[in-house]
């Protein structure tokens, strides 16, 4: 029943100018950062938040408190999308029966066969450790060998 009433007050208030010009002034700095659709339900997010919990008592008028809630939703926004980039791997998006099908593309970008190996011992989990004494040679020149090798597999595919 509560729903029913914000819901009417949600719907005049987007036919209302001054409420939706408030809005788009305090989202106009996202809009580099955020596409229209995200913009917009965090407008509306920020009315609804705002009709829930306004309070006149406080001496501020509704259009300011809606403004600095639709702020926050849009920073909440950024600092969530940045935080899914940030956390984002190559592989992400690629179903697990199609991950097999991208190592081979990978491994035909290298001539050198002990290059294939490493990346090869890389995916397959093996420490730096076991490289090296898969190939008789020291920790350090292993590790040199395979940060090569993903440099040259981060230029071909990133």
């Amino acid at each position: 029943m509560a729903t029913d009433c914000i819901n009417t007050k949600i719907e005049k208030a987007l036919k209302d100018k001054n409420i939706t010009r408030i809005m788009n002034k305090a989202s106009n700095s996202f809009r580099k950062q955020l596409d229209e659709d995200i913009i917009y339900t965090c407008q509306i997010n920020a009315l609804w938040k705002s009709f829930l919990n306004f309070n006149p008592n406080k001496n501020t008028k509704f259009t300011s408190y809606l403004y600095n809630g639709v702020f926050i939703e849009c920073i909440k926004e950024v600092k969530f999308l940045n935080k899914m980039k940030a956390n984002k791997k190559i592989h992400d998006n690629i179903p697990r029966h199609e991950l097999e099908f991208l190592i081979i593309d990978i491994l035909d970008e290298f001539d050198d066969e002990e290059e294939k190996s490493l990346i090869i011992d890389k995916v397959s989990n093996l420490t730096i450790e076991e490289m090296s004494q898969k190939r008789n040679s020291n920790r350090e020149t292993t590790r040199k060998k395979l940060n090569k090798a993903i440099e040259k597999v981060k230029k071909s595919f990133l």
